[in-house]
């Protein structure tokens, strides 16, 4: 099953390491259809038919690991970057 794993650098506490990514939740499920489901004040899953993952904030980063159905393989490249280029903005220095 093909997957994808982002790993982005953070300098903020947790509380608002979670405050960025509710942020970004809604465009998540607007381009993606991946709706985030907060199980602890640290980790998400997410989901959508053909996908599921977590979003999870440790100390110093923010990982994201998304399963994907092989019948979204060919949209994997273009997802990815864009979760990738979101969280670098939204935790850029």
């Amino acid at each position: 099953m093909p997957s994808i794993d982002i790993t982005q650098r953070i300098n903020v506490p947790p509380a608002e390491a979670r405050r960025r990514l509710e942020g970004f939740q809604t465009e998540l499920e607007e381009r993606f259809g991946l709706v985030p489901t907060w199980t602890s004040p640290t980790e998400a899953q997410v989901s959508r038919t053909g996908a599921s993952g977590k979003l999870k904030i440790e100390p110093t980063r923010v990982h994201a690991h998304i399963d994907l159905s092989f019948a979204l393989t060919p949209l994997r490249g273009r997802i990815e970057s864009e979760i990738r280029r979101r969280l670098a903005e939204l935790f850029a220095d």
